[in-house]
């Protein structure tokens, strides 16, 4: 394997450690609660996908509205955002803090 397979994972398992170490001592977080969180960002990660699927099918939606009442030519490649991905990780985010904070 060469090190540049390596380099990206290496950093991230570099700052998970530095942010568990600055979590458990600096701010007084329960290690034992990392699965909690990981269970949370799995969660997050569907809800991403979901605001994902739903966006572009509404696009898709809109864009053949668009081309139906108008009869002019509009391409699915305005939907080939990466601000999209962004704007439905925001959603996803908004939404499971919203449900966490309903108890």
């Amino acid at each position: 394997m060469d090190i540049e397979h390596i380099v990206l994972p290496a950093l991230v398992v570099m700052t998970s450690l530095a942010a568990v170490l600055v979590g458990a001592r600096r701010l007084g977080l329960a290690p034992r609660r990392l699965g909690d969180a990981a269970l949370r960002a799995v969660e997050t990660i569907g809800l991403l996908v979901a605001f994902g699927a739903a966006n572009l099918a509404l696009g898709i939606a809109g864009v053949l509205a668009y081309r139906g009442l108008t009869g002019e030519f509009m391409s699915f490649y305005v939907l080939n955002d990466a601000i999209l991905g962004v704007l439905s990780l925001l959603q996803a985010l908004i939404f499971q803090w919203w449900r966490a904070r309903r108890s």
